[in-house]
């Protein structure tokens, strides 16, 4: 069991760089840009695993409409709020308001499904909600008018995933999550080529392109193929709790090699953010 907990922990570590291998990512080319090649390559690269495991990528009718729903969402509305986040703010803020995902996935599913949501929980929210304040304002609440537009992005970003995550509860009742992702990103790279002329890439060199195959394959179609053999190994509970780990490995990268730290209430906010985010999705 212990090795299937190191598969879940790298998967983490994957979706945790993610955010850091994307603030590199924006000083060379436009969000919209980058969302398209990065989910044109996790397609090219999803396509063989996806024919191999499932022995099809036919397309089933009913679901045309909620997939086209999750490309726009999830892959397209996600990943551009996420890149223009990061063109205004630090990589460490972007991974510990993406912690919030599980609370904008219950809001959405509450709203759209009428999913109950128990006193804990909206507890919990509210708990997790004054935890990435105190990170945004950098401990100081009362200016709240001060926030940097890069942080209201993100949680803008975190707001379609749960969208998209509404999308995909109707889809996954006929597709594994490896195809899903597919053909999300199949619609979501479709979605995106009415801008191709608006498209911009400049001062392309090594690091972009390594940036840009860990965002596409690394924290796309590695971190999820990890994620699917550790859900069916330990169950989605457990495996669930290991992405509360997301945002330090996003802190300890970003540290590494863009030089970001965390003032002490922002450390502060994190764990609280954190600590309501498991209080929020403990059973």
């Amino acid at each position: 069991m212990s090795k299937y907990y190191m598969l879940l922990l790298l998967t983490s570590a994957l979706w945790g760089g993610n955010f850091v291998a994307s603030k590199l990512l924006v000083a060379h080319a436009s969000p919209l840009s980058l969302t398209f090649i990065r989910w044109t390559i996790a397609v090219l690269f999803l396509f063989p695993i996806v024919l191999k495991k499932e022995r099809s990528v036919r397309l089933q009718k009913q679901s045309i409409v909620p997939l086209i729903a999750m490309g726009l969402s999830g892959v397209v509305l996600f990943n551009v709020f996420m890149f223009q986040a990061l063109r205004y703010t630090s990589a460490d803020h972007v991974g510990l308001i993406s912690t919030l995902n599980p609370i904008a996935i219950a809001l959405v599913a509450y709203a759209v499904y009428r999913d109950k949501l128990t006193i804990r929980q909206w507890l919990a929210m509210v708990l997790s909600l004054i935890g990435v304040l105190i990170v945004m304002t950098h401990g100081q609440l009362h200016r709240l008018s001060d926030i940097n537009v890069g942080d209201i992005w993100m949680v803008a970003a975190v707001i379609i995933w749960g969208v998209y995550s509404a999308c995909a509860k109707a889809v996954m009742k006929s597709y594994s999550p490896l195809a899903a992702t597919f053909w999300s990103g199949v619609f979501g790279v479709i979605g995106l080529l009415p801008f191709l002329s608006s498209f911009s890439i400049h001062d392309v060199n090594f690091s972009f392109v390594l940036a840009l195959l860990y965002t596409s394959v690394g924290a796309t179609v590695l971190a999820m193929f990890l994620w699917n053999v550790g859900v069916k190994q330990v169950g989605a509970t457990t495996a669930g709790m290991f992405l509360n780990f997301n945002p330090l490995f996003t802190a300890l990268f970003a540290y590494i090699l863009l030089g970001e730290m965390f003032t002490a209430p922002q450390w502060i906010g994190s764990f609280i953010t954190i600590a309501g985010v498991i209080l929020f999705t403990k059973k």
